[in-house]
């Protein structure tokens, strides 16, 4: 039987496994960081803009992954917007293989964003994230709201303001290999990631902005990159939907 995120979500389970990642103990992580910019494609061209900072630790025999979230919205950008609330970060790109790598827990820590969507999810008019002018993505995860990018702001990421959540997966590809091949992915447009802003001081109010690697990132040496995509089979791991698979 597969479950949805957002049934995760709401699942005792949930909270439980949450609790006892605290008693582990995490290896050293392997980090790369994503610009939410205009620059990389914006519906609206505002000027709001964030950075996501992905952390992967090995965590036992799962992978953790320690998403910091910056709004860096400073008047610099677009049409110069100096406020502005993320509400949400979505997720589109190939279709990944639930037998090798699953969603164990998600965890919103201090965050406001307690909301997971997921474009299998059920009820299918409520659980898939859209961004208009940008589209249908498969993961996403936002304040608590009906749709995705229609809702309240209250609660959200304000220029200025930092966050974070964590995912903890259940996979058997390590966690600089997972690193490694998403922050390829990024760079060759094989995924796209995207932030959604409300109460934005700038153009209507509102914007969908594309993100994409900073110029000052650090990149991993074309060796290291070569052996992840080798030991990931080059990425043939992007087979299915990101569905959550529930355990025997």
């Amino acid at each position: 039987m597969k479950i949805s995120l957002a049934t995760l979500v709401a699942s005792s389970t949930l909270t439980a496994s949450v609790a006892m990642m605290t008693t582990l103990v995490a290896a050293p992580a392997q980090a790369f960081q994503i610009s939410i910019d205009p620059k990389y494609g914006s519906t609206e061209n505002t000027g709001a803009s964030a950075l996501l900072d992905f952390n992967f630790s090995q965590f036992g025999d799962r992978v953790q992954l320690d998403l910091g979230i910056e709004n860096t919205t400073n008047g610099t950008k677009g049409l110069g917007a100096t406020a502005a609330t993320l509400i949400g970060v979505a997720y589109e790109g190939p279709e990944l293989d639930p037998d090798r790598i699953r969603l164990a827990s998600y965890d919103k820590l201090s965050s406001n964003f307690s909301k997971l969507w997921n474009i299998d999810g059920e009820p299918p008019n409520l659980a898939i994230p859209v961004l208009q002018g940008l589209g249908v993505f498969d993961v996403a995860f936002s304040l608590e709201r009906e749709n995705f990018d229609v809702g309240s702001a209250d609660g959200g990421l304000k220029a200025g303001e930092s966050t974070a959540v964590r995912f903890l997966l259940d996979t058997d590809y390590a966690a600089d290999d997972l690193s490694n091949a998403l922050e390829a992915a990024i760079k060759n447009n094989t995924v796209a990631i995207a932030g959604r802003f409300e109460q934005v001081n700038a153009g209507g109010g509102s914007d969908n902005v594309l993100g994409g690697i900073s110029a000052n990132n650090s990149v991993p040496e074309p060796t290291t990159m070569a052996a992840s995509f080798l030991a990931l089979g080059g990425l043939s791991l992007l087979k299915k939907k990101f569905k959550l698979k529930q355990v025997d």
